[in-house]
């Protein structure tokens, strides 16, 4: 889940974030989460602005003649392929580079310039790709969970990977009329998309979920896990996270105990008692 804002100021609010209160707010909780009771005072400020402000744009967004919203986010996707086909050529994906190649070539010539998805009908569905999960598949660890109002959830991988996706765009670089323009409706458009394809995931962990957000970070975690590794999550079969396991050698389920045995043998009742010998 990406919230509104580009690559390049995640990674600069994140980074003044972290600079600024690494110290103080380091939590003795998840150990992927050192930075919890930063990360929840702004997850509390995004849930209010979510609720209020980009929540209902977001549905707004979604309600849009299809077209015209389709035609947009094909657009602004149709601008982030250079950067995807560079990051699948720096993990040593060829395959995955002609693809995105492809999609580019005729979206561009044939889909008025991005706005229809030509390579879609012709078998070459858009695939995400960012230096984040390139540097995933290197072997780089997530590093430090993150949660921003306006950026949402994060790690410090994903951060410096947003920084080198905004340098490999070759848009970053060129000069035209209306480029800071067209920066900011790209990054509205990307942003409104990608709530509205959460609101489904959303509404289930708000529904579902005592503590949204440790869910929320799990799923997180857990997607981009799954994004660098293969495979996919979904948010119905995340365990309970608002109950903590025992730890410790308590942790494993007693062993059921014999019933306990008397220590005197009971004495025979009268009628217990063995015949007499016949004579």
């Amino acid at each position: 889940m990406r919230w509104v804002q580009s690559r390049a100021l995640r990674l600069l609010l994140l980074g003044i974030a972290c600079s600024a209160v690494a110290a103080p707010c380091r939590a003795a909780g998840d150990p992927a989460d050192p930075f919890e009771g930063m990360n929840r005072r702004f997850f509390a400020i995004e849930e209010a602005l979510d609720r209020h402000a980009f929540g209902p744009a977001a549905r707004g967004f979604s309600r849009a003649p299809s077209p015209l919203r389709d035609g947009l986010r094909n657009f602004s996707r149709n601008l982030e392929e250079p950067v995807i086909f560079v990051n699948d050529i720096l993990q040593g994906r060829p395959g995955q580079a002609a693809h995105t190649l492809a999609r580019l070539a005729l979206n561009t010539t044939f889909g008025l310039g991005g706005f229809i998805d030509v390579a879609k009908k012709n078998h070459l569905p858009h695939r995400p790709n960012g230096f984040g999960t390139t540097l995933g598949r290197w072997g780089a660890g997530p590093g430090p969970y993150l949660f921003l109002p306006l950026v949402g959830p994060s790690t410090l991988r994903d951060a410096f990977g947003g920084l080198a996706d905004a340098g490999l765009n070759p848009l970053s670089y060129a000069r035209y009329r209306g480029k800071v323009e067209l920066s900011i409706a790209v990054t509205v458009i990307d942003g409104l998309g990608d709530r509205s394809d959460a609101e489904q995931d959303l509404d289930t962990i708000r529904r579902t979920s005592t503590d949204p957000y440790a869910t929320l970070r799990s799923y997180y975690l857990q997607n981009r896990q799954a994004e660098i590794h293969g495979g996919a999550v979904n948010v119905d079969t995340l365990p309970d996270l608002d109950i903590s396991p025992p730890t410790g050698p308590s942790a494993s389920p007693p062993k059921p105990q014999p019933p306990p045995q008397p220590s005197v043998a009971p004495s025979p009742r009268p009628d217990d008692a063995a015949p007499e010998p016949r004579p």
